[in-house]
């Protein structure tokens, strides 16, 4: 097989990926997939608000802003249509970042910035910490959907 990956771009290496890992899954080898649209997202949170990753392993931010604000990136890789939540152990963030990706496509079907006050009066409590509806999610907040398309198309 002669694949040359390195002339493919960021998108259409994620659908690749996509394929294998839906592939992998149905043979039985694997439950979970990894984090790598996560990082991909964080990395692109970063990009689109001119901002750092936060060091690995620091509590409840992942980007750091170019005017010092902590966003908590939150991102879920669904069957296009498909609400569900995000987990939040705790609100130690000035706002989080709520990205729904559609799984086939790897695009950002959206994403809404939300202010901790924000944040915090549509979360529901959950026994490990609490929980954000998409649903809820969808409509609050600031919508930052071209902003985060627009950077993760930089990455590509």
């Amino acid at each position: 097989m002669n694949i040359h990956l390195h002339q493919m771009s960021l998108g259409d290496l994620l659908v690749l990926r996509s394929g294998i890992d839906e592939e992998i899954t149905s043979r039985g080898h694997v439950r979970t997939s990894s984090s790598l649209a996560g990082e991909l997202i964080e990395r692109t949170v970063a990009v689109a608000y001119n901002g750092r990753l936060a060091p690995v392993g620091t509590k409840s931010v992942d980007v750091i802003t170019s005017d010092d604000r902590g966003l908590q990136v939150k991102m879920r890789s669904l069957p296009k249509g498909d609400l569900r939540h995000w987990a939040f152990k705790e609100f130690e963030f000035d706002a989080a970042i709520v990205v729904a990706i559609d799984r086939a496509t790897w695009m950002i079907d959206w994403a809404r910035e939300l202010s901790r006050d924000e944040a915090e009066s549509i979360a529901k409590p959950h026994s490990q910490g609490w929980r954000i509806r998409m649903a809820a999610a969808r409509t609050s907040g600031l919508d930052v959907t071209g902003k985060l398309q627009t950077a993760f198309q930089e990455l590509t």
